[in-house]
């Protein structure tokens, strides 16, 4: 399945932002690994554009990316994130608008939910997935991290619900995955207690997570760091410094397990320019 973690971090007090961090193993099975090196988290643009003088929709009157990510089903996770990305990229109003957050929100939840509906009929209990939308609302003015997630409801039927986490401080964290409990508590547990050199309290999750990539022990949570940061400017993958011997100190630049290469940074007189992170 997945482990990943979403945290508030207020590192610097005048762009608040929130970071994630997430393996990037997919399972069979409990005990056989399928990939890994699968994107779970993601950019996700929302455009809305409206008329020019000439009556085409050509110009953007809003543009803005948040963070997505999901645990559980990867069909299903990627698929909706795909057919989502086109929908919300192709917004339009009559003049210049900012949407909300929350009614972005929404209207993933409206889709997922159809998909998810669909879905368990094929899938049955293999179905199962969670979902985060999180980033910074420009009418709000604030952080929320939006999480999808199956539950009953009167009928005894399972669909899918959300929550809305906002109002978040230093202590504040999702955690969407396998081991909910267990993980729930280290991550809260860490929160509470102090700053370690080289584990500074703000990113505490992320080496809670990647502990867990590093054991053997837990078998569908592995692969590779994914980290990424979402503030005002919109959501940003990071790449991971990584040394090329341990303890010495030449490093490279990884993402999802490969190195950022010539051959794959070179887009003709353009180069990927992923910020990095050790």
């Amino acid at each position: 399945m997945t482990a990943i973690a979403i945290w508030f971090n207020n590192e610097m007090p005048e762009n608040p932002s929130l970071w994630v961090a997430s393996d990037s193993r997919v399972s069979k099975n409990k005990n056989s690994t399928l990939i890994d090196d699968a994107a779970k988290v993601f950019a996700l643009p929302v455009v809305c554009r409206f008329p020019s003088e000439d009556g085409f929709l050509s110009q953007i009157g809003y543009f803005h990316t948040y963070g997505y990510c999901f645990a559980g089903n990867t069909l299903l996770g990627q698929n909706t994130f795909l057919a989502l990305m086109p929908l919300l990229s192709n917004l339009e109003a009559n003049q210049p608008y900012t949407p909300q957050m929350a009614d972005v929100a929404h209207f993933i939840w409206e889709y997922l939910g159809r998909a998810f509906d669909d879905y368990k009929v094929i899938a049955c209990e293999n179905s199962a997935v969670e979902v985060a939308l999180f980033g910074w609302c420009h009418v709000t003015q604030k952080q929320h991290i939006f999480h999808y997630y199956p539950d009953k409801n009167d009928n005894a039927c399972y669909v899918l619900q959300y929550r809305d986490y906002t109002d978040l401080n230093e202590k504040s964290f999702v955690y969407l995955g396998d081991d909910s409990n267990n993980m729930t508590q280290k991550i809260q547990k860490a929160l509470d207690g102090d700053s370690e050199p080289g584990r500074p309290l703000s990113r505490i999750p992320r080496y809670i997570i990647e502990e867990h990539i590093q054991n053997s022990e837990y078998k569908t949570i592995g692969g590779n760091l994914q980290l990424g940061i979402a503030d005002r400017f919109g959501f940003r993958p990071f790449s991971i410094c990584k040394p090329r011997v341990l303890g010495k100190p030449e490093a490279y630049f990884s993402y999802l397990g490969y190195e950022l290469h010539q051959d794959i940074t070179s887009v003709g007189h353009a180069n990927v320019n992923l910020p990095g992170m050790v």
